[in-house]
């Protein structure tokens, strides 16, 4: 599912049963480098915490350059619930246009 069909999207049960994670591009800033917001979305059917979510960025080759992870906000998530994540990367000054984004997690027990 690419970031053009994710507002068409009316409920839960149309979402593939998993931890969603969307995101627009990285945009620069100059005083505080290129940042990514996005959000987080709990679809797997139960509870989950510890979320962090990973980044890898890729060259022109498709080698990767850097990978690095952000925790999500809020960390712990009830089935549907929602959280927003912000990459900072100061020390890193040339353009991003190809990353991939992908999130690690607990399932919480209860």
């Amino acid at each position: 599912m690419d970031i053009e069909t994710f507002p068409e999207i009316e409920n839960f049960q149309k979402l593939p049963r998993q931890v969603i994670v969307k995101a627009g591009g990285f945009s620069s800033r100059s005083a505080s480098g290129n940042e990514l917001r996005g959000l987080v979305i709990n679809n797997i059917g139960h509870s989950i915490k510890d979320i962090r979510v990973h980044v890898v960025i890729f060259d022109s080759r498709k080698i990767p350059q850097l990978s690095t992870s952000v925790p999500a906000n809020p960390e712990r998530l009830d089935q549907g619930g929602m959280a927003n994540f912000l990459f900072e990367l100061k020390d890193y000054p040339r353009k991003i246009t190809d990353f991939h984004l992908y999130a690690g997690w607990k399932f919480e027990e209860r």
